[in-house]
């Protein structure tokens, strides 16, 4: 009986060994994988970071109806939007992205690939209508709508510069040194819309300024009232954040750095830019007009380059960072 105990302790303790042999194989096979996908995604971002953060303009690009992957990644490299074509060709392999749609799109280095990658691939249709891209000028819009077929851009421009547009109130008081499209840049909100059969482009830009007039509710607008601002001037704070970062969580604080420099006088209102510089989305507008409360006067991009910044109050500081960046850009123009 005695041995039969034993005999059975030893079964047991070789079954609870051998359960911790297979827990521990399966411990090693799931940390590995998660170190793989690890790296995977680490590579997949380091592939994806912009050639340039600093270089917000955009430029026409064309993509013709031959042109493979190759010929697109060559193309992004020459004009300098991307630092690496074949990293380009390997994120697209990776991410299935190869696919482009024929036409000119609109493109800045201070894209990553992977916002590129969709942009090509995706072109401004959708199964319901079109889409209205955030940062986009309404030159920019038009030249899209009429690259994909739904709209004539020299008509849409005209009907975007008519008095029958120009004088809606949604506009607001039209400011001294604006006319034509000019007053409409801005409130052309980006989003998905849908299109109607009978839809002309005079249209398409009153489905626009409705939908901003839903957003742009009262309580937005005695917010701006209580800033001390203009619809318009919302806007324009607007732009300058929807162009100076893509990070959503540095919006509020764009826009604290933005406010401050209008209340000590730095930057007085009548020195912004006299219109939009773009179609803000509504991200940055609402950060427009809720400002983180920080005494932040100054931003700089990190010098990691990922696409963050640095904020300060202090002039000297700011000014050292921009050395800093001035050193770095030199170093990469160096290794190109």
């Amino acid at each position: 009986m005695a041995e039969e105990i034993k005999n059975t302790e030893n079964v047991s303790a070789g079954s609870i060994e051998s359960s911790e042999k297979r827990f521990h194989r399966a411990l090693r096979v799931v940390t590995a994988l998660i170190v793989l996908t690890a790296l995977a995604l680490w590579g997949v971002y380091m592939m994806s970071r912009p050639c340039d953060r600093t270089r917000t303009t955009y430029a026409d690009f064309v993509v013709e109806e031959e042109d493979d992957l190759e010929t697109v990644a060559e193309n992004l490299g020459e004009q300098k939007i991307i630092k690496d074509p074949s990293h380009f060709i390997l994120l697209a392999k990776l991410t299935f992205a190869g696919d482009f749609q024929p036409g000119t799109y609109y493109l800045s280095p201070s894209m990553d690939s992977l916002s590129i990658l969709r942009t090509l691939q995706s072109g401004l249709t959708t199964s319901v209508g079109f889409t209205v891209p955030a940062g986009y000028t309404i030159e920019q819009l038009a030249s899209a709508l009429d690259r994909d077929g739904l709209a004539d851009k020299d008509i849409f421009l005209e009907a975007a510069a008519s008095p029958d547009i120009t004088s809606l109130d949604v506009l607001g008081e039209n400011p001294e040194g604006l006319s034509g499209s000019d007053l409409l840049e801005g409130f052309l909100l980006p989003g998905e819309y849908e299109l109607s059969a009978d839809a002309d482009e005079y249209m398409m830009i009153i489905m626009m300024l409705d939908a901003f007039a839903n957003f742009y509710n009262d309580d937005y607008r005695a917010r701006a009232d209580e800033l001390g601002i203009t619809t318009r001037q919302v806007l324009v704070i607007a732009s300058m954040i929807e162009k100076e970062t893509s990070v959503s969580k540095e919006r509020t604080v764009f826009s604290g750095v933005i406010h401050n420099r209008i209340n000590l006088g730095l930057t007085p209102v009548d020195e912004l830019p006299e219109k939009p510089l773009c179609s803000p989305s509504k991200e940055s507008i609402l950060a427009a007009l809720y400002p983180d409360e920080n005494e932040y006067t100054y931003y700089a991009l990190d010098p990691s380059l990922d696409g963050t910044h640095r904020f300060t109050s202090d002039e000297n500081e700011y000014n050292a960072w921009i050395e800093e960046l001035n050193a770095l850009n030199d170093e990469q123009g160096e290794d190109q």
